[in-house]
């Protein structure tokens, strides 16, 4: 009589594990069809904050980008590998004023999608009366 009591101890116990597992819910960013960043440009004089969100349904990117201490004469968002290097523009940010921008990215691509999870992506600020610097900010994943 204990053999088969043992057996089927050991049989619930593993019916209680396996409950306990499949009931595990996966949580976190990568689960969420919306996935948040951030940019903080702080290159003196030029002080600000980006807000972006990767819908993974439709694959675009929406920003909302608002600045100040300088007068862009245009605002892209570059692509740099190693993230921390100077890179070339991706996107060209249209309808800045002298203080925001705000949008929506066409489609992006899988490698765009990759490059942006990778934080290989930065906000850029350029200006007529210093055109090769760059007033940039990191866009990385809010946690």
């Amino acid at each position: 009589m204990k053999k088969p009591m043992k057996r089927f101890l050991l049989f619930m116990t593993g019916i209680a594990m396996l409950g306990s597992i499949s009931s595990c819910k996966e949580e976190g960013p990568h689960k969420e069809d919306i996935v948040k960043f951030s940019a903080a440009i702080n290159v003196q004089p030029a002080v600000g904050t980006g807000a972006f969100e990767y819908n993974k349904n439709t694959k675009e990117l929406t920003y909302n980008i608002s600045y100040s201490g300088v007068t862009p004469s245009a605002v892209n968002i570059n692509i740099a590998d190693p993230g921390w290097e100077r890179g070339s523009s991706l996107f060209v940010l249209p309808g800045f004023t002298a203080s925001q921008v705000s949008g929506k990215t066409r489609v992006l691509s899988n490698t765009e999608v990759n490059n942006l999870l990778s934080g290989m992506l930065y906000v850029n600020i350029t200006t007529a009366a210093d055109p090769l610097k760059e007033y940039r900010g990191q866009i990385l994943p809010v946690e």
